[in-house]
């Protein structure tokens, strides 16, 4: 009996997911490659508001971090069977960035060569805008606008 329930424990183990599994994880405006062992016939991700998902080939997706935040992300195959499930996680900035605090808001920073203001979602909303009014009319101009 011992021995049969022994059975039973792994043959469940070895078919249920790994719940305690670590998600998978990628930073807001960065993209990671997830190689898939079976190729993809559909694939879904909970919210599209925290992470977006493009298909590169069968085998092959990119995972963009959108905003900060958890979702899932499940991929089946032709005949609808889960080939793939995870927690999504994303977060965190950049080795080269800094994040400051001050007065309730926040301010992001990239700090290649030294630091320089960035929009990044959930810095303080007259930060984020003044820098994307920044970085828009850089744009125009680089495309000959005023």
């Amino acid at each position: 009996m011992t021995k049969k329930f022994f059975a039973a424990v792994a043959l469940c183990m070895a078919l249920a997911p790994a719940a305690g599994a670590d998600p998978f994880t990628v930073k807001v405006d960065q993209t990671v490659t997830l190689k898939l062992a079976s190729p993809a016939n559909s694939v879904v991700i909970g919210n599209a508001t925290v992470a977006d998902v493009s298909v590169a080939d069968a085998r092959t997706l990119l995972v963009t971090g959108k905003a900060f935040g958890s979702t899932n992300l499940t991929v089946l195959d032709r005949a609808g069977n889960t080939i793939y499930t995870s927690q999504l996680v994303v977060g965190g900035e950049p080795e080269d960035g800094m994040t400051i605090v001050r007065a309730g808001g926040t301010y992001s920073y990239s700090c290649v060569d030294k630091c320089h203001a960035t929009p990044m979602v959930g810095d303080a909303p007259n930060h984020f805008t003044d820098v994307m009014a920044t970085v828009t009319g850089k744009e125009a101009t680089s495309k000959g606008g005023n």
